[in-house]
């Protein structure tokens, strides 16, 4: 039976008979597993240092999807031109392909991290509303912010701040500030929070965007298929029998050649 290393040469070298220049634990991919990149039709794939034979695999399999992709689409947001009309149940078998794929550590650390900013911003808001029961978090609540000045006024807005050389931040409220009250110290860091909470649910926004474009649904698809063919009929059991018939029929030959290579 062919090995992993066997089967990365293999597919290495086809891929670059194909004129893509590959790039093996040579660059840090751009902060990724691995990238694919089309500039004036010349074509690379950059996988990251330091990966085990088995990842190396997977994101060459991958990166190589995206290169399928742009051969029939170069816009990149079209599936049809490739797999034909594709009705719900096809875009919900690759969507739930993406979820089981998506790596787990990343988004459950985004995940865990919002409710512990939500439960911080409740738990200030209920501390505040113990004084100021008319107080809402949606909007700025002058009576706390009445009186406030600088260089506290800034941290409003900010969570460190340099003022005459001083540094301050809303983590040393206290100590920096011992004449706010409680319900000033506990609005201040409430702000600190709802940022925080913004800039998480902008990276969640991101990541949903990212792993929902046709293109990394083909690739990660095309992932599953080429190395767990029966986890594929599994979880997408429309597409895989979809691109069975192309394969079949030979109607995407470098796919073809590519997937031979691979042993399926």
């Amino acid at each position: 039976m062919v090995n992993q290393r066997d089967r990365v040469v293999k597919i290495t070298e086809y891929i670059e008979s194909l004129g893509i220049t590959i790039n093996i634990g040579k660059t840090k991919a751009r902060g990724n597993r691995g990238f694919f990149q089309e500039r004036n039709k010349h074509f690379r794939i950059d996988i990251a240092k330091n990966l085990p034979e088995d990842t190396m695999l997977s994101v060459l399999i991958h990166e190589f999807a995206h290169y399928i992709h742009y051969c029939h689409d170069s816009s990149l947001n079209s599936l049809e031109p490739m797999l034909g009309n594709l009705d719900d149940v096809m875009q919900e078998e690759l969507i739930e392909v993406t979820v089981n794929n998506i790596p787990k550590t990343t988004a459950k650390a985004l995940f865990d991290k919002k409710k512990e900013i939500s439960d911080d911003i409740n738990s200030l808001s209920e501390l505040i509303k113990r004084t100021y029961s008319d107080f809402k978090t949606s909007k700025p609540y002058t009576k706390l912010e009445r009186g406030l000045e600088l260089p506290v006024k800034y941290l409003l807005k900010y969570d460190k701040i340099r003022f005459l050389n001083l540094v301050y931040s809303v983590e040393s409220l206290e100590k920096d500030f011992n004449y706010l009250s409680p319900c000033q110290v506990a609005y201040i860091r409430l702000k600190s929070k709802q940022r925080c909470l913004k800039r998480i649910n902008s990276k969640i926004s991101k990541l949903n965007k990212y792993y929902n474009r046709s293109t990394e649904l083909f690739a990660r698809f095309m992932e599953l298929y080429a190395l767990n063919r029966e986890k594929a009929y599994e979880i997408a059991p429309t597409v895989t029998k979809t691109m069975n018939n192309i394969l079949k029929d030979n109607k995407i030959p470098k796919l073809t050649k590519f997937l031979s290579l691979l042993n399926i």
